[in-house]
């Protein structure tokens, strides 16, 4: 990643999917633009972890789209280790979270190295500073300066909130409240729902049972909505590895729990359907995203744009802005911004 000296044209906070095409595609266009991410590493809840030298994808296990756009896009990349069609042994799939992966003309595919290649992939060649927790942002001659955690600030005429909708809520709300037609789109922003994810990650002796599946929906659960025989994707496992994703009702009870407690309840519930064995694993790892995901049909059709009354533009975008659920979704939201952006450099530079 690289650290250019000039000031950006374009300051875009959050380096997950959406963050990340935007900012790509406005450098490509020439705009000096860095990407601001409060976390340690880029990508969002397309997250990897490794353990014992074996990636687990404990966020989205998959890709998947069906837009000629998209498609190319992600061919461009190239990235290693595709896994095409993958998750191919699916029951129950109509009960998925996101039910139109698996319809017709939709690609899916997996990546052995985790999915968290993707976002550095995008992040390439990007000035990605990590560990900026933005708290604030704040107007400043005809641009916005945002404020992190230590105080520090960084100003540009535009600036895209890539981030999750809690976050871009958080900083978003007490800046424009009282500009003009904002009421109504932060009336709209609240009214759109965000899903906690909870996923227990547990590990087992590569002899333990084969699931017979890649991903299963099960219909008469309480508390699991998704199981990912996350080892199946890998090139020779060392282990067998799945990871166990919540219903929202039961992420929503349990967020503020201990991880263990509703980690292990996770896999008891786990085991009333593979048995046992899957009750007493190796070790267990649990992950909760406090605002992981917008509910589906919850997303705008497209990126929103308010200007400050004295100048500078917020472009807001990210997955509750892409028309569709999913990392096409976020991929879309991300272009679109960029579309936004590019729009408001050419409509500055004729005025």
């Amino acid at each position: 990643m690289l650290q250019p000296a000039s000031s950006p044209n374009v300051l875009v906070v959050g380096a997950g999917i959406a963050g990340l095409t935007c900012a790509g595609t406005l450098a490509q266009a020439g705009c000096a633009v860095r990407v601001l991410e409060r976390s340690r590493g880029v990508g969002g809840r397309c997250a990897t972890r490794r353990v014992d030298d074996q990636p687990v994808d404990h966020g989205a296990p998959y890709l998947h789209g069906a837009g000629a756009l998209f498609l190319e896009a992600m061919r461009r990349l190239a990235l290693p280790g595709l896994v095409p069609g993958w998750p191919q042994r699916v029951r129950e799939p109509q009960l998925a979270c996101q039910p139109d992966a698996f319809g017709v003309g939709v690609t899916r595919w997996a990546i052995q190295g985790g999915m968290s290649i993707l976002p550095k992939r995008l992040a390439e060649g990007l000035d990605v500073r990590l560990g900026q927790r933005v708290i604030a942002i704040t107007p400043a001659a005809s641009a916005f300066d945002t404020v992190n955690e230590r105080g520090e600030r960084q100003s540009s005429p535009v600036l895209v909130l890539a981030a999750s909708l809690a976050q871009t809520l958080r900083l978003l709300e007490p800046l424009a409240a009282d500009w003009p037609d904002a009421a109504s789109t932060l009336e709209r922003l609240r009214a759109i729902e965000c899903v906690p994810v909870l996923t227990a990650i547990a590990g087992y002796a590569p002899d333990s049972p084969e699931p017979g599946f890649d991903a299963w929906n099960p219909f008469e659960t309480t508390m699991v909505q998704m199981i990912v025989h996350d080892s199946a994707k890998r090139d020779a496992p060392a282990e067998r590895v799945l990871v166990v994703h919540a219903r929202p009702r039961f992420a929503r009870l349990r967020l503020e729990d201990s991880p263990l407690d509703w980690g292990r309840d996770l896999l008891w519930e786990t085991a009333e359907l593979l048995g046992h064995w899957a009750s007493e694993p190796r070790w267990l790892q649990p992950h909760r995203w406090s605002s992981g995901r917008v509910r589906i049909g919850d997303q705008l059709t497209a990126p929103v744009v308010l200007r400050h009354p004295q100048g500078g533009a917020l472009v807001l975008a990210g997955d509750a802005f892409g028309g569709a659920p999913g990392l096409e979704g976020a991929w879309t939201s991300g272009m679109r911004a960029a579309e936004e952006c590019l729009a408001l450099r050419a409509a500055a530079a004729r005025a």
